[in-house]
């Protein structure tokens, strides 16, 4: 074969085997296992007529809420600290998320930190033990990709 036959081709191959490969993965079904995410990705999301919410309360803007047994009393206040200081960790997006306690009585839902969408969909969800570095992380990516709230 001529040398400028086989620079051609290896020109063309170059261009076209990427595009084969992606369309090979794509359509074959590659996709991965697990998420980055640190918290549960809640599929479908719950609206908040769903979970029993305030649309007042969770509308308009992001929320990390925080729910526990029993009503939210000053002891209830005083646990959303940590939440507090990821919530300032967000820096200049910290305007766009509140931080919001519920106790039992307000909310059908189990003790544990949710993250709330703008239109009041519940989107994540961490143990109360869970570590808050994650929900840092998370909360991050979700403002960088939203156009809402």
């Amino acid at each position: 074969m001529n040398s400028r036959k086989v620079t051609m081709l290896l020109i063309l191959g170059s261009s076209v085997l990427p595009i084969i490969l992606a369309v090979v993965v794509y359509f074959g079904g590659f996709a991965p296992q697990s998420s980055i995410a640190k918290g549960e990705l809640l599929d479908p999301v719950l609206t908040v007529e769903e979970w029993g919410g305030e649309a007042e309360v969770f509308s308009g803007s992001w929320s990390i809420l925080k729910t526990q047994a029993g009503a939210c009393d000053a002891a209830c206040d005083q646990s959303l600290e940590p939440l507090r200081r990821v919530h300032d960790a967000l820096g200049k997006e910290a305007d766009r998320v509140q931080v919001v306690g519920l106790g039992s009585d307000k909310t059908s839902l189990e003790p544990g930190i949710w993250i709330v969408d703008p239109l009041g969909n519940l989107v994540m969800r961490y143990s109360l033990e869970a570590e808050l570095k994650g929900l840092l992380a998370d909360l991050k990516k979700l403002l960088k990709v939203s156009r809402i709230g």
